[in-house]
């Protein structure tokens, strides 16, 4: 087994015990699904859950915008997937994703004329006081991302 396959096993194994992630006979290279219904991809970056993207809502294409933003004072997967589902809920939230790895990060796209990254913060925050927030960048974009990976510092996570 080699290095990358075998972390990528042990990270989902990970997942699986600590009673994030329902069991799934899909192969390693797909998706798995966790019980809040969020997808978790080994990514370039590392494990990257995301909303699943069965019903895209409506939004407004020349309002987009893209927030990301470092997470401070969580580290647990289900507590990063709490705020995910939480920021997804969001009228106006489109798509959201957070890193289950360090560096905790997040990126939420949204339609900013239905919410704005104020509104999307206090939101994530629900629920969870010791909870901060760094390098938060809001950025309009052009189209929707084909993958969504969050970024800090304007600069894609990696490992």
């Amino acid at each position: 087994m080699t290095k990358s396959r075998s972390s990528h096993v042990f990270s989902l194994a990970f997942l699986l015990i600590a009673g994030v992630v329902q069991v799934s006979a899909a192969p390693s290279a797909s998706p798995v699904k966790t019980k809040t219904g969020a997808e978790v991809t080994k990514t370039k970056s590392g494990l990257v859950s995301s909303t699943p993207s069965t019903a895209t809502p409506s939004y407004n294409a020349k309002a987009l915008h893209r927030l990301d933003f470092r997470v401070k004072g969580k580290s647990c997967a289900v507590c990063l997937l709490n705020i995910q589902k939480h920021v997804g809920t969001v009228p106006g939230a489109i798509k959201a994703a957070v890193q289950l790895q360090p560096p905790y990060a997040a990126v939420v796209l949204f339609d900013s004329s239905k919410t704005n990254s104020k509104t999307l913060l206090n939101v994530a925050k629900e629920g969870y006081p010791e909870v901060s927030f760094e390098a938060i960048e809001d950025k309009p974009i052009d189209k929707l991302p084909l993958v969504l990976v969050p970024k800090v510092g304007g600069e894609t996570l990696t490992n």
